[in-house]
């Protein structure tokens, strides 16, 4: 497009047409000039050459499966497990889009993160998973519960106490290009060359080599375990793949609430939570209860979320203990857990949280860790 502005008419490089230098109006996406002709019909105009109506919505993430290490770890890198929600971060150049795993818009509850697209020069989408760190600088899943379940109104106060962080392990778009057929490797490259620069986002680090070296470390600092990925791994979105392998040091489950009992004497506290998952058939199992772990704002918040799910007939396909009030099975609660023996019920259980990144038909027994 001519940049004169003394010229009585300018010619549209884009469609050949000609128009007078008053009537030029500039893309806010790109501030380049476009004529009346290259204007869409659309609430802003749109840039002829702008990536903004190409960059892809709503993808569910990839997820991985529960294993070992791999013997093969040449062809494998190798990252943190890190105890926290799973978010895609979108920038079109105009605003910022954070879905959780469920593809619901979360943005307005991590203002930390609002200014992470002025960081980068062309439109991006990133995968990566939001975390919260306790005094010790270890992921908290009971810490990160304040910021997921915050009202509204309360998102601001709750964000100056507790912080969160960003960790991207992945990009999925990049100016105008869709990466996912490509090798992670070749995703990771590019995502590395980006040096994403904010006070709360971080590229997750990355092990190349033996995975033993990177499992030493996860277990060393208290987290959850790692995640294995074949170098050569498609990023295939919504589906759990063998060629990302989970393995955990911390026995955890993501569950469903199904019934509670409320504390000794009391009725604003909780006893006990009954849970939990879907078997082939889609027939809810009762797998156990849990009885600890929760903090006062657990209570506060988990009878706000149950009294009004009431019903008077159990949602568990088997017997569940006497005294329980049961709720429609739509919440998903995770716990962390000693045992659970084969066609058992979950031993030693403590609850941790609930996950509003989930939905109830998401949890299988045949994928009973869930996470």
């Amino acid at each position: 497009m001519s940049n004169a502005s003394t010229q009585s008419e300018i010619i549209c490089e884009y469609c050949g047409g000609g128009f007078r230098y008053d009537q030029m109006r500039r893309c806010w996406t790109c501030d380049g000039i476009m004529c009346p002709q290259c204007v869409q019909h659309a609430p802003e105009p749109l840039c002829p050459e702008c990536t903004l109506s190409t960059l892809p919505r709503h993808i569910s993430p990839m997820l991985a499966k529960l294993g070992k290490l791999p013997a093969d770890w040449e062809n494998w890198a190798f990252e943190f497990k890190w105890d926290g929600v799973r978010a895609l971060f979108y920038w079109d150049m105009r605003r910022p889009v954070i879905e959780s795993r469920n593809l619901i818009d979360v943005t307005s509850r991590y203002p930390e993160l609002a200014d992470l697209g002025r960081h980068f020069d062309a439109p991006v989408i990133l995968d990566g998973e939001i975390v919260a760190l306790d005094a010790q600088a270890h992921p908290s899943f009971t810490l990160l519960q304040e910021r997921m379940h915050a009202p509204l109104h309360e998102v601001e106060r709750r964000s100056r106490l507790v912080k969160v962080w960003y960790f991207v392990f992945d990009i999925l778009y990049w100016n105008g290009r869709d990466l996912m057929s490509r090798p992670f490797y070749q995703r990771r490259s590019i995502l590395e060359e980006r040096s994403i620069n904010h006070p709360f986002c971080r590229t997750a680090p990355l092990h190349i080599g033996n995975g033993r070296t990177i499992l030493t470390v996860a277990q060393k600092h208290g987290l959850e375990g790692v995640v294995c990925k074949k170098q050569n791994s498609i990023y295939r979105p919504g589906v759990r793949s063998p060629d990302w392998t989970k393995v955990k040091f911390v026995r955890t489950a993501d569950l469903i609430i199904g019934g509670f009992r409320f504390g000794q004497d009391r009725t604003n506290r909780i006893g006990s939570l009954q849970m939990g998952a879907y078997d082939q058939n889609l027939n809810l199992r009762y797998v156990g209860s849990v009885g600890t772990g929760f903090s006062e704002s657990d209570h506060h918040l988990l009878l706000e979320k149950l009294l009004p799910l009431q019903r008077q007939v159990s949602p568990f396909s088997e017997p569940a203990p006497p005294g329980v009030l049961f709720v429609q099975p739509i919440l998903v609660a995770q716990i962390e857990y000693r045992r659970w023996p084969e066609n058992g019920m979950v031993q030693q259980a403590a609850y941790k949280g609930l996950r509003s990144d989930k939905s109830a038909s998401e949890i299988l027994l045949e994928n009973i860790d869930g996470t």
